[in-house]
């Protein structure tokens, strides 16, 4: 049976996805169109790249040279910053612009620059000057890196994969497969559709990189000019981060069969509607106890106070359409899991990938003892039909 799939985003959690999808291609389903937030925006590229569930299992697996998971990578120190970026910080201006009236101008020059050099070229001290100045305490370009060997890495159809440097559009048409990545424009206020018709010029690595960018975990993106308009508009210098911010779960999307939505989502081609929700209230049998990892921003708790505000905002749509749908999810379990715990041993990832296997064929097995399809859109109920339209145009016009 083929399905339009929808991933859900979750950061480290997102893990469970693999699992999820492993049980999907073992029963012999197949997908039409795909659509992904964060980590689910991560699945759905390599999906559409033509990974395997038994590649993706093996990509989950990789260790560094030091024997550390891979992921690890993804929560980099960021790189030393030059001096024109730190004479043309905010930090630097407020030091700058501060003056004590009790120390001369030429010392306390001298001190702002030293503080401020201090902050941005200092190792250990550089996670808090790109907190300050660009909204991550760590760098992503280690995963840029790895999704640029993944989609460059092995066979699909027989032919080398060769994708990193490809635009949305370009990808369309090496691949066929119709992919939607979510992120959210915060100079706008808006959520950002990403595909090949909404922004056929933006390069898929970095669409990948927009979708999954954890607020204050990586720096902001900046929307370049040469990556062209969106929806016929140009948003360049538009900072960008993790599409959750608006919506995780935009099934919606998939369901409505409005004229706006598919002109930008593409026509239906396919009744059936799946969606893969990451269930943080859902325990993990057999997962290990997380490592002591000392320091982590999730524990500032302003950090986690805005986590909370966000979550609160987002959840209420977010719940509001699930429930409507209830039928076309499947709930895979992440207690105890962190969003950026990426680190997880070995153990506990093995234990959530497994979780997220057995809850998909607990779902079709389910699904094969209901007498009506659980897995197609409820068409004959016209209330929750016109429920998910309203709500797709709404989520396309913030």
């Amino acid at each position: 049976m083929k399905y339009d799939l929808i991933f859900e985003g979750g950061g480290a959690k997102g893990m469970v996805l693999v699992g999820a999808f492993q049980e999907f291609e073992q029963r012999g389903h197949t997908f039409d169109r795909l659509l992904g937030t964060s980590a689910g925006a991560i699945t759905a590229t390599l999906l559409a790249a033509g990974y395997s569930s038994q590649e993706m299992l093996a990509a989950l697996n990789e260790h560094d040279k030091n024997g550390l998971p891979v992921f690890t990578s993804f929560m980099g120190e960021p790189a030393a910053f030059d001096k024109s970026a730190i004479q043309a910080s905010a930090l630097f201006g407020l030091l700058h612009n501060n003056n004590s009236p009790f120390v001369p101008d030429f010392i306390e020059n001298r001190l702002d620059n030293g503080i401020v050099t201090l902050l941005a070229q200092q190792p250990q001290l550089r996670h808090l000057f790109s907190f300050i100045e660009h909204g991550g305490w760590y760098s992503a370009q280690g995963f840029v890196v790895w999704l640029q060997r993944k989609l460059n890495e092995g066979l699909v159809n027989g032919k080398p994969r060769a994708f990193s440097q490809l635009s949305l559009a370009d990808f369309y048409k090496a691949t066929s497969i119709d992919l939607t990545l979510i992120a959210s424009d915060t100079t706008d206020g808006r959520m950002l559709v990403l595909n090949h018709r909404t922004a056929p010029q933006c390069p898929l690595v970095a669409a990948v990189r927009m979708s999954m960018n954890i607020p204050f975990v990586w720096p902001e993106v900046e929307w370049e000019a040469s990556w062209g308009l969106y929806r016929g508009r140009d948003i360049t210098n538009h900072t960008v981060v993790d599409g959750g911010l608006l919506s995780n779960f935009p099934i919606e999307l998939f369901v409505s069969g409005e004229p706006d939505v598919t002109a930008v989502m593409g026509p239906k081609q396919e009744r059936n509607v799946l969606g893969c929700l990451i269930d943080e209230a859902l325990p993990v049998q057999g997962s290990a106890l997380p490592a002591s990892r000392g320091f982590s921003l999730g524990t500032l708790r302003t950090v986690q106070r805005i986590e909370r505000l966000i979550d609160t905002a987002v959840s209420g749509h977010d719940k509001m359409v699930i429930e409507a749908f209830a039928q076309l999810v499947v709930r895979l379990p992440a207690k105890g899991y962190g969003t950026t715990e990426f680190n997880m041993s070995d153990a506990r990832r093995l234990a959530l990938v497994t979780a997220g296997q057995q809850t998909m064929h607990q779902y079709f097995e389910a699904l094969a003892t209901t007498a009506t399809p659980r897995g197609e859109a409820p068409a004959e109920d016209e209330q929750v039909i016109r429920m998910a339209d309203r709500a797709a145009i709404r989520l396309l016009a913030e």
